[in-house]
Protein backbone atom coordinates (compact mmCIF):
# COMPACT_ATOMS: atom_id res chain seq x y z
CA UNK A 1 0.00 0.00 0.00
CA UNK A 2 1.51 3.31 -1.07
CA UNK A 3 1.07 6.35 1.16
CA UNK A 4 0.99 9.76 -0.50
CA UNK A 5 2.23 12.88 1.21
CA UNK A 6 3.59 10.69 3.97
CA UNK A 7 7.18 9.91 3.12
CA UNK A 8 9.51 9.16 6.00
CA UNK A 9 13.27 8.77 6.16
CA UNK A 10 13.45 4.96 6.27
CA UNK A 11 10.81 3.69 3.85
CA UNK A 12 10.79 0.35 5.60
CA UNK A 13 9.49 2.04 8.76
CA UNK A 14 6.39 3.04 6.84
CA UNK A 15 5.85 -0.46 5.50
CA UNK A 16 6.23 -1.97 8.97
CA UNK A 17 3.90 0.57 10.51
CA UNK A 18 1.20 0.03 7.90
CA UNK A 19 1.52 -3.72 8.36
CA UNK A 20 0.92 -3.11 12.08
CA UNK A 21 -2.23 -1.15 11.22
CA UNK A 22 -3.69 -3.91 9.06
CA UNK A 23 -2.70 -6.64 11.52
CA UNK A 24 -4.30 -4.78 14.42
CA UNK A 25 -7.53 -4.32 12.46
CA UNK A 26 -7.63 -7.98 11.46
CA UNK A 27 -7.49 -9.01 15.14
CA UNK A 28 -10.85 -7.37 15.75
CA UNK A 29 -14.11 -9.15 15.06
CA UNK A 30 -15.52 -7.90 11.75
CA UNK A 31 -18.82 -6.89 13.29
CA UNK A 32 -20.58 -3.66 14.33
CA UNK A 33 -19.04 -3.67 17.82
CA UNK A 34 -15.62 -3.04 16.23
CA UNK A 35 -16.81 0.04 14.33
CA UNK A 36 -15.69 2.67 16.92
CA UNK A 37 -12.16 1.29 17.21
CA UNK A 38 -11.61 0.97 13.44
CA UNK A 39 -13.16 4.39 12.83
CA UNK A 40 -10.80 5.94 15.40
CA UNK A 41 -7.77 4.49 13.63
CA UNK A 42 -9.12 5.59 10.23
CA UNK A 43 -9.46 9.14 11.53
CA UNK A 44 -5.94 9.02 12.98
CA UNK A 45 -4.47 7.86 9.65
CA UNK A 46 -6.46 10.53 7.81
CA UNK A 47 -5.30 13.39 10.04
CA UNK A 48 -1.71 12.08 9.99
CA UNK A 49 -1.48 12.12 6.20
CA UNK A 50 -1.80 8.36 5.58
CA UNK A 51 -4.70 8.91 3.20
CA UNK A 52 -4.64 5.56 1.41
CA UNK A 53 -4.78 3.70 4.73
CA UNK A 54 -7.62 5.94 5.85
CA UNK A 55 -9.57 5.06 2.69
CA UNK A 56 -9.15 1.34 3.36
CA UNK A 57 -10.20 1.69 7.00
CA UNK A 58 -13.24 3.89 6.29
CA UNK A 59 -14.32 1.30 3.73
CA UNK A 60 -13.96 -1.35 6.45
CA UNK A 61 -16.18 0.80 8.68
CA UNK A 62 -18.85 0.91 5.98
CA UNK A 63 -18.85 -2.87 5.68
CA UNK A 64 -19.52 -3.43 9.39
CA UNK A 65 -21.74 -0.39 10.17
CA UNK A 66 -25.25 -1.43 11.19
CA UNK A 67 -26.95 1.98 11.57
CA UNK A 68 -27.65 4.82 9.17
CA UNK A 69 -25.88 7.22 11.53
CA UNK A 70 -22.64 5.19 11.49
CA UNK A 71 -22.80 4.79 7.71
CA UNK A 72 -23.34 8.53 7.22
CA UNK A 73 -20.36 9.38 9.44
CA UNK A 74 -18.13 6.92 7.57
CA UNK A 75 -19.23 8.19 4.15
CA UNK A 76 -18.68 11.81 5.19
CA UNK A 77 -15.17 11.11 6.42
CA UNK A 78 -14.49 8.98 3.36
CA UNK A 79 -15.34 12.07 1.29
CA UNK A 80 -12.77 14.08 3.27
CA UNK A 81 -10.12 11.38 2.84
CA UNK A 82 -10.68 11.22 -0.93
CA UNK A 83 -10.38 15.01 -1.10
CA UNK A 84 -7.09 14.94 0.84
CA UNK A 85 -5.75 12.00 -1.17
CA UNK A 86 -6.59 13.76 -4.45
CA UNK A 87 -4.86 17.00 -3.41
CA UNK A 88 -1.73 15.04 -2.46
CA UNK A 89 -1.72 12.81 -5.57
CA UNK A 90 0.71 13.61 -8.39
CA UNK A 91 -0.53 10.98 -10.87
CA UNK A 92 -3.32 12.55 -12.95
CA UNK A 93 -5.35 9.38 -13.44
CA UNK A 94 -5.27 8.41 -9.76
CA UNK A 95 -6.07 11.98 -8.76
CA UNK A 96 -9.14 12.08 -11.00
CA UNK A 97 -10.28 8.71 -9.66
CA UNK A 98 -9.99 9.97 -6.08
CA UNK A 99 -12.01 13.08 -6.96
CA UNK A 100 -14.81 11.08 -8.58
CA UNK A 101 -14.87 8.43 -5.83
CA UNK A 102 -15.08 11.27 -3.31
CA UNK A 103 -18.18 12.60 -5.07
CA UNK A 104 -19.83 9.17 -4.82
CA UNK A 105 -19.05 9.02 -1.10
CA UNK A 106 -20.44 12.53 -0.57
CA UNK A 107 -23.64 11.63 -2.42
CA UNK A 108 -24.09 8.64 -0.13
CA UNK A 109 -23.42 10.78 2.97
CA UNK A 110 -26.07 13.27 1.82
CA UNK A 111 -28.64 10.64 0.82
CA UNK A 112 -32.06 12.06 1.84
CA UNK A 113 -33.27 8.52 2.61
CA UNK A 114 -30.48 7.93 5.13
CA UNK A 115 -29.38 9.67 8.33
CA UNK A 116 -29.68 13.45 8.58
CA UNK A 117 -27.00 14.31 11.13
CA UNK A 118 -25.93 17.93 10.59
CA UNK A 119 -22.26 17.38 11.45
CA UNK A 120 -21.55 14.68 8.84
CA UNK A 121 -23.66 16.58 6.32
CA UNK A 122 -21.46 19.63 6.83
CA UNK A 123 -18.31 17.53 6.42
CA UNK A 124 -19.62 16.00 3.17
CA UNK A 125 -20.77 19.35 1.72
CA UNK A 126 -17.53 21.17 2.52
CA UNK A 127 -15.34 18.48 1.02
CA UNK A 128 -17.66 17.98 -1.96
CA UNK A 129 -17.25 21.70 -2.72
CA UNK A 130 -13.51 21.15 -3.20
CA UNK A 131 -14.07 17.96 -5.23
CA UNK A 132 -16.52 19.74 -7.56
CA UNK A 133 -14.17 22.71 -7.92
CA UNK A 134 -11.18 20.51 -8.78
CA UNK A 135 -13.26 18.69 -11.42
CA UNK A 136 -14.39 21.99 -12.97
CA UNK A 137 -18.02 21.88 -11.78
CA UNK A 138 -17.78 25.44 -10.49
CA UNK A 139 -21.44 26.32 -9.94
CA UNK A 140 -22.04 23.11 -7.98
CA UNK A 141 -18.88 23.85 -5.97
CA UNK A 142 -20.09 27.35 -5.08
CA UNK A 143 -23.52 26.06 -4.05
CA UNK A 144 -22.01 23.42 -1.76
CA UNK A 145 -19.39 25.81 -0.38
CA UNK A 146 -21.98 28.38 0.68
CA UNK A 147 -24.28 25.78 2.23
CA UNK A 148 -21.36 24.20 4.06
CA UNK A 149 -20.05 27.57 5.27
CA UNK A 150 -23.44 28.53 6.78
CA UNK A 151 -23.79 25.13 8.47
CA UNK A 152 -20.20 25.20 9.75
CA UNK A 153 -20.64 28.63 11.31
CA UNK A 154 -23.89 27.54 12.96
CA UNK A 155 -22.35 24.30 14.27
CA UNK A 156 -18.99 25.80 15.23
CA UNK A 157 -17.14 23.47 12.81
CA UNK A 158 -14.19 25.67 11.88
CA UNK A 159 -12.27 23.05 9.91
CA UNK A 160 -15.26 22.54 7.62
CA UNK A 161 -15.71 26.30 7.33
CA UNK A 162 -12.10 26.47 6.15
CA UNK A 163 -12.49 23.60 3.64
CA UNK A 164 -15.67 25.18 2.22
CA UNK A 165 -13.76 28.43 1.72
CA UNK A 166 -11.03 26.54 -0.16
CA UNK A 167 -13.67 25.12 -2.51
CA UNK A 168 -15.11 28.59 -3.08
CA UNK A 169 -11.69 30.09 -3.85
CA UNK A 170 -10.86 27.36 -6.40
CA UNK A 171 -14.25 27.70 -8.11
CA UNK A 172 -14.26 31.49 -8.26
CA UNK A 173 -10.71 31.75 -9.55
CA UNK A 174 -10.85 29.01 -12.16
CA UNK A 175 -14.30 29.93 -13.45
CA UNK A 176 -14.01 33.72 -13.79
CA UNK A 177 -10.46 34.65 -12.70
CA UNK A 178 -12.07 36.64 -9.89
CA UNK A 179 -9.16 38.55 -8.34
CA UNK A 180 -11.25 39.46 -5.29
CA UNK A 181 -10.56 35.93 -4.02
CA UNK A 182 -7.39 37.42 -2.50
CA UNK A 183 -9.40 38.70 0.44
CA UNK A 184 -11.05 35.29 0.91
CA UNK A 185 -7.63 33.62 0.75
CA UNK A 186 -6.35 35.96 3.48
CA UNK A 187 -9.34 35.35 5.77
CA UNK A 188 -9.13 31.59 5.16
CA UNK A 189 -5.42 31.54 6.02
CA UNK A 190 -6.22 33.45 9.22
CA UNK A 191 -9.00 30.98 10.07
CA UNK A 192 -6.58 28.08 9.63
CA UNK A 193 -3.77 29.65 11.63
CA UNK A 194 -4.55 27.78 14.87
CA UNK A 195 -5.97 24.63 13.26
CA UNK A 196 -4.04 21.58 12.10
CA UNK A 197 -4.95 22.51 8.53
CA UNK A 198 -1.80 22.63 6.43
CA UNK A 199 -3.01 20.04 3.88
CA UNK A 200 -6.39 21.77 3.56
CA UNK A 201 -4.76 25.08 2.62
CA UNK A 202 -2.41 23.70 -0.02
CA UNK A 203 -4.64 24.55 -3.04
CA UNK A 204 -4.78 28.19 -1.94
CA UNK A 205 -1.03 28.67 -2.05
CA UNK A 206 -0.68 28.37 -5.83
CA UNK A 207 -3.83 30.42 -6.46
CA UNK A 208 -2.53 33.27 -4.29
CA UNK A 209 0.62 33.46 -6.43
CA UNK A 210 -1.41 33.28 -9.68
CA UNK A 211 -3.72 36.10 -8.62
CA UNK A 212 -0.89 38.39 -7.57
CA UNK A 213 0.98 37.69 -10.80
CA UNK A 214 -2.12 38.40 -12.91
CA UNK A 215 -2.44 41.78 -11.18
CA UNK A 216 1.15 42.66 -12.04
CA UNK A 217 2.16 42.56 -8.38
CA UNK A 218 5.22 40.52 -9.22
CA UNK A 219 7.29 41.26 -6.13
CA UNK A 220 4.37 40.26 -3.91
CA UNK A 221 3.89 37.12 -5.99
CA UNK A 222 7.54 36.16 -5.53
CA UNK A 223 7.32 36.87 -1.81
CA UNK A 224 4.15 34.78 -1.56
CA UNK A 225 5.83 31.95 -3.46
CA UNK A 226 8.78 31.96 -1.07
CA UNK A 227 6.47 32.19 1.94
CA UNK A 228 4.49 29.25 0.63
CA UNK A 229 7.65 27.21 0.07
CA UNK A 230 8.76 27.98 3.63
CA UNK A 231 5.30 27.06 4.93
CA UNK A 232 5.30 23.72 3.11
CA UNK A 233 8.82 22.96 4.33
CA UNK A 234 7.83 23.71 7.91
CA UNK A 235 4.69 21.62 7.52
CA UNK A 236 6.69 18.70 6.15
CA UNK A 237 9.15 18.90 9.03
CA UNK A 238 6.33 18.95 11.58
CA UNK A 239 4.47 16.08 9.95
CA UNK A 240 7.63 13.99 9.61
CA UNK A 241 8.26 14.40 13.33
CA UNK A 242 4.69 13.72 14.49
CA UNK A 243 2.69 11.56 12.09
CA UNK A 244 4.40 8.21 12.73
CA UNK A 245 3.91 8.35 16.48
CA UNK A 246 0.28 9.48 15.98
CA UNK A 247 -0.51 6.39 13.95
CA UNK A 248 1.41 4.12 16.32
CA UNK A 249 -0.71 5.57 19.12
CA UNK A 250 -3.79 4.74 17.05
CA UNK A 251 -2.64 1.16 16.64
CA UNK A 252 -2.07 0.96 20.40
CA UNK A 253 -5.60 2.28 21.02
CA UNK A 254 -6.98 -0.39 18.72
CA UNK A 255 -5.16 -3.07 20.69
CA UNK A 256 -6.50 -1.64 23.95
CA UNK A 257 -10.01 -1.71 22.51
CA UNK A 258 -9.69 -5.36 21.56
CA UNK A 259 -8.57 -6.12 25.14
CA UNK A 260 -11.34 -4.08 26.79
CA UNK A 261 -8.79 -1.49 27.94
CA UNK A 262 -10.00 1.45 25.84
CA UNK A 263 -12.09 4.46 26.83
CA UNK A 264 -15.05 4.57 24.43
CA UNK A 265 -15.27 8.37 24.18
CA UNK A 266 -11.63 9.33 23.58
CA UNK A 267 -10.08 6.08 22.40
CA UNK A 268 -7.38 6.46 25.06
CA UNK A 269 -6.39 3.59 27.34
CA UNK A 270 -8.58 3.40 30.44
CA UNK A 271 -8.06 2.83 34.18
CA UNK A 272 -7.95 -0.95 33.65
CA UNK A 273 -4.98 -0.54 31.29
CA UNK A 274 -3.23 1.82 33.70
CA UNK A 275 -3.53 -0.69 36.54
CA UNK A 276 -1.88 -3.37 34.41
CA UNK A 277 0.72 -1.23 32.61
CA UNK A 278 1.99 1.14 35.30
CA UNK A 279 3.67 -1.46 37.55
CA UNK A 280 5.71 -2.66 34.55
CA UNK A 281 6.66 0.92 33.67
CA UNK A 282 7.93 1.41 37.24
CA UNK A 283 10.12 -1.70 37.28
CA UNK A 284 13.29 0.08 36.13
CA UNK A 285 15.37 2.31 38.34
CA UNK A 286 14.89 5.28 35.98
CA UNK A 287 12.50 7.93 37.33
CA UNK A 288 8.90 7.86 36.14
CA UNK A 289 6.82 11.04 36.35
CA UNK A 290 3.07 10.67 36.85
CA UNK A 291 0.84 13.65 36.18
CA UNK A 292 -2.86 13.77 37.09
CA UNK A 293 -4.59 16.41 34.94
CA UNK A 294 -8.05 17.84 35.44
CA UNK A 295 -9.92 20.55 33.51
CA UNK A 296 -10.88 23.51 35.69
CA UNK A 297 -14.63 24.06 36.19
CA UNK A 298 -15.44 21.62 33.41
CA UNK A 299 -18.95 21.08 34.80
CA UNK A 300 -19.85 24.55 33.52
CA UNK A 301 -19.25 23.39 29.92
CA UNK A 302 -21.77 20.56 30.20
CA UNK A 303 -24.30 22.81 31.91
CA UNK A 304 -23.97 25.75 29.53
CA UNK A 305 -23.39 24.01 26.18
CA UNK A 306 -24.56 20.43 26.68
CA UNK A 307 -22.86 17.09 27.16
CA UNK A 308 -22.19 16.64 23.44
CA UNK A 309 -20.04 19.79 23.48
CA UNK A 310 -18.35 18.57 26.66
CA UNK A 311 -17.59 15.20 25.05
CA UNK A 312 -16.06 16.98 22.06
CA UNK A 313 -13.80 18.99 24.38
CA UNK A 314 -12.62 15.80 26.11
CA UNK A 315 -11.80 14.25 22.74
CA UNK A 316 -9.76 17.30 21.76
CA UNK A 317 -7.93 17.28 25.11
CA UNK A 318 -7.10 13.61 24.55
CA UNK A 319 -5.64 14.49 21.13
CA UNK A 320 -3.53 17.29 22.65
CA UNK A 321 -2.13 14.99 25.33
CA UNK A 322 -1.33 12.26 22.82
CA UNK A 323 0.61 14.70 20.65
CA UNK A 324 2.73 15.76 23.61
CA UNK A 325 3.57 12.21 24.71
CA UNK A 326 6.69 10.50 23.40
CA UNK A 327 6.73 6.91 22.29
CA UNK A 328 6.96 4.79 25.43
CA UNK A 329 4.97 7.28 27.51
CA UNK A 330 1.26 6.89 28.04
CA UNK A 331 -1.83 9.04 28.53
CA UNK A 332 -4.96 7.56 30.10
CA UNK A 333 -8.46 8.83 30.72
CA UNK A 334 -9.34 7.64 34.20
CA UNK A 335 -12.76 9.20 34.84
CA UNK A 336 -14.77 12.22 33.72
CA UNK A 337 -12.42 15.07 32.79
CA UNK A 338 -9.43 13.58 34.60
CA UNK A 339 -6.46 12.21 32.67
CA UNK A 340 -3.18 10.63 33.79
CA UNK A 341 0.08 11.13 31.85
CA UNK A 342 3.00 8.83 32.58
CA UNK A 343 6.43 10.01 31.40
CA UNK A 344 9.12 7.34 31.56
CA UNK A 345 12.79 8.05 32.26
CA UNK A 346 12.03 11.72 32.88
CA UNK A 347 13.48 14.05 35.50
CA UNK A 348 11.22 16.40 37.48
CA UNK A 349 12.67 19.34 35.58
CA UNK A 350 11.88 17.80 32.19
CA UNK A 351 8.44 16.79 33.44
CA UNK A 352 7.70 20.39 34.44
CA UNK A 353 8.55 21.50 30.89
CA UNK A 354 6.19 18.89 29.40
CA UNK A 355 3.28 19.64 31.73
CA UNK A 356 3.76 23.39 31.36
CA UNK A 357 3.46 22.94 27.61
CA UNK A 358 0.25 20.95 28.11
CA UNK A 359 -1.14 23.63 30.43
CA UNK A 360 -0.37 26.38 27.91
CA UNK A 361 -1.78 24.42 24.94
CA UNK A 362 -5.07 23.92 26.75
CA UNK A 363 -5.27 27.54 27.97
CA UNK A 364 -4.59 28.94 24.49
CA UNK A 365 -6.82 26.57 22.51
CA UNK A 366 -10.04 27.48 20.72
CA UNK A 367 -12.43 24.52 21.05
CA UNK A 368 -14.37 23.40 17.99
CA UNK A 369 -17.60 22.82 19.93
CA UNK A 370 -17.50 26.04 21.97
CA UNK A 371 -17.75 29.76 21.18
CA UNK A 372 -14.34 31.37 20.64
CA UNK A 373 -14.91 33.47 23.76
CA UNK A 374 -14.84 30.37 25.98
CA UNK A 375 -11.41 29.42 27.32
CA UNK A 376 -10.52 26.44 29.48
CA UNK A 377 -7.63 25.85 31.81
CA UNK A 378 -6.19 22.75 33.44
CA UNK A 379 -4.57 21.91 36.75
CA UNK A 380 -1.88 19.23 37.02
CA UNK A 381 -0.55 17.29 40.00
CA UNK A 382 2.80 15.55 39.49
CA UNK A 383 4.86 13.04 41.43
CA UNK A 384 8.02 11.07 40.64
CA UNK A 385 8.97 7.55 41.65
CA UNK A 386 9.89 4.00 40.69
CA UNK A 387 9.25 0.45 41.87
CA UNK A 388 6.37 -1.73 40.66
CA UNK A 389 4.92 -2.01 44.17
CA UNK A 390 4.53 1.76 44.41
CA UNK A 391 2.04 2.28 41.57
CA UNK A 392 -1.08 2.77 43.73
CA UNK A 393 0.79 5.03 46.15
CA UNK A 394 2.22 7.18 43.33
CA UNK A 395 -1.20 7.59 41.71
CA UNK A 396 -2.65 8.68 45.06
CA UNK A 397 0.22 11.15 45.54
CA UNK A 398 -0.36 12.62 42.06
CA UNK A 399 -4.07 13.02 42.91
CA UNK A 400 -3.14 14.79 46.15
CA UNK A 401 -0.86 17.13 44.20
CA UNK A 402 -3.74 17.83 41.79
CA UNK A 403 -6.00 18.80 44.69
CA UNK A 404 -3.23 21.08 45.95
CA UNK A 405 -3.06 22.78 42.52
CA UNK A 406 -6.84 23.30 42.60
CA UNK A 407 -6.76 24.77 46.09
CA UNK A 408 -3.90 27.11 45.10
CA UNK A 409 -6.03 28.76 42.42
CA UNK A 410 -6.18 26.32 39.44
CA UNK A 411 -4.44 26.65 36.07
CA UNK A 412 -1.14 25.57 37.58
CA UNK A 413 1.19 22.63 38.23
CA UNK A 414 1.86 21.23 41.68
CA UNK A 415 4.62 18.72 42.54
CA UNK A 416 4.63 16.33 45.51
Amino acid sequence: MTEHNASHDPATSGAVLLAEVIYAVEQLAQEPSSYPAIYDLALTCDRSGFFESALVLYDRCLRIADTDDDRQIAYANLTAAFRAAAIAETDTARRTRHLRDGLYAATAALDPEGARQPGPMCVALANRAVLFAELGHHESALTDARRARDMAIELGMRREQLIAAVGEVIARWHSTLDVTVLSLIASTMALGADLDSGDCLRPLLAIEVDVLWSLGRHDEARAAMQRNIDHLHELLQTQTADRWDNVRAGVDRLRHASAGESDELTGLPNRQFLGRWLPDALLDDAPVCIGALNLDRFGFINEAFGHEAGDSVLQEVAAVLERVCRRGDSVVRTVGDEFVMVLRDTSPGDARVVFERVRQLIAARSWSSLPSSVHLTASVGVTVGSGAGNSAKLLATASDALRQAKLAGRDRISFR
